[in-house]
């Protein structure tokens, strides 16, 4: 009672009113510390070591307002408004994005719910149409190395301009889809529902019941036709298709998870690396550009990539333990160019956690990672990466959630 009157107040003070609709303010606040071991095993450069306060290692940091109104004749309109912030100084996260984690209307029937706006993809943890979260311990991944999709294509993202259908349940079944007119509105390429955009499409299937969770999704990223950021250099490269499927089996003593993707044409794998300076850098590029030929005459120069084509998997658990839940995870990764079958990304990674409730709204955690990964030497050819790149990881913190 007291969430909904302070959302109202604050609706309030932008709209004027908002009695006529059923409002929550919700949020989180996660607080921690972290240290990271990083290992380029790039030559002549040592390894790095950071301990530092950090926001969000858990689950990011945010404040909300979501609420429904009921139109009658079995009707109700929805809205989710999710900002994201960086707790340990006070910035915005998401791009600098006032409502970045989530901006969606929707409406809701017996024929399902229809959402358009900005959010989570179905292949992610974020919001409220994301499947993967359910299939891992750790859900959509716990800050740099922790988590499924550091072994999968790039993804796990939020997006905008997003319509999301989701049919009512069928016996715990549901279908869910989803079709993005351009992905990013801030990237400054392309136009919106034009080829020269990057889009996103995806359809998904849920299973659900009280033990059992299972879920597939196939989605695509189809890359827009624009230039890149240096000015005459364009790009090539197959839309990126991906299969994922996952799910979870809770025997009471402990629950099972497992998940996998395949993938094909990814302009990157891994989602973050160790970069040759010592420092976490995005995961391992299959993306190169090139210059196209200003005539008939002129060849185009540099290699257009092809992106990448391999798999990664993921198998962990969850215990019950002295009134918290421990887990574990184990993930491998196999990536090799498509154009080039020697340039090739293994990864191997592991971690443990523990999380615990004080309260219903207060929780702790911590969580421990080594991650090691192979790059071939054709990788390493056009790169300043080691060959055996390695990152150690140790989180501790706390979540307080309003």
């Amino acid at each position: 009672m007291k969430k909904t009157l302070a959302a109202l107040a604050v609706l309030g003070a932008f709209a004027g009113t908002a009695a006529a609709a059923d409002v929550t303010l919700y949020g989180l606040v996660d607080y921690g510390f972290n240290y990271q071991h990083v290992d380029g095993d790039a030559k002549d450069v040592d390894a790095n070591d950071t301990f530092k306060m950090m926001s969000g290692q858990n689950s990011g940091s945010r404040f909300g307002l979501k609420g429904t109104e009921d139109l009658g004749n079995g009707l109700k309109l929805g809205f989710v408004l999710e900002n994201g912030f960086n707790a340990d100084d006070g910035s915005l996260g998401n791009g600098g994005r006032l409502f970045g984690r989530e901006s969606q209307v929707n409406l809701q029937g017996a024929f399902g719910t229809v959402s358009f706006g900005r959010v989570g993809e179905l292949v992610s943890a974020n919001g409220s149409y994301a499947l993967m979260g359910k299939a891992s311990p750790f859900s959509g991944g716990w800050q740099d190395s922790v988590g499924q999709k550091f072994v999968y294509a790039n993804g796990f993202d939020r997006y905008d301009n997003m319509i999301t259908y989701v049919t009512p349940s069928f016996n715990g079944f549901k279908l869910h889809a989803q079709y993005s007119f351009k992905n990013d509105g801030k990237d400054g390429h392309g136009v919106e529902g034009k080829a020269s955009a990057d889009r996103y499409y995806a359809i998904g299937a849920t299973f659900e019941t009280q033990n059992l969770y299972l879920v597939g999704v196939v989605d695509s990223k189809n890359w827009g036709s624009y230039d890149t950021n240096t000015v005459g250099v364009g790009h090539e490269i197959d839309d990126q298709l991906a299969v994922t499927l996952g799910g979870a089996y809770d025997f009471g003593f402990m629950k099972l998870y497992a998940s996998g993707q395949y993938f094909d044409n990814a302009k990157s794998v891994g989602t973050k690396a160790a970069g040759a300076d010592g420092s976490i850098v995005s995961g391992y590029s299959f993306f190169k550009a090139y210059k196209p030929a200003a005539d008939e005459d002129e060849k185009a120069t540099g290699a257009s990539g092809e992106g990448a084509e391999g798999y990664g998997i993921n198998i962990g658990v969850g215990v019950p333990a002295f009134g918290g839940t421990a887990k574990a995870q184990i993930a491998y990764m196999d990536a090799e160019d498509v154009a080039n079958s020697k340039r090739t990304v293994e990864r191997w990674s592991i971690a443990v956690g523990y999380d615990y409730n004080l309260t219903k709204r207060t929780s702790v955690y911590t969580a421990a990672a080594y991650t090691r990964d192979e790059l071939s030497k054709e990788y390493r050819q056009d790169t300043k990466y080691g060959e055996n790149p390695s990152t150690v990881e140790v989180m501790a913190g706390l979540i307080h959630k309003f």
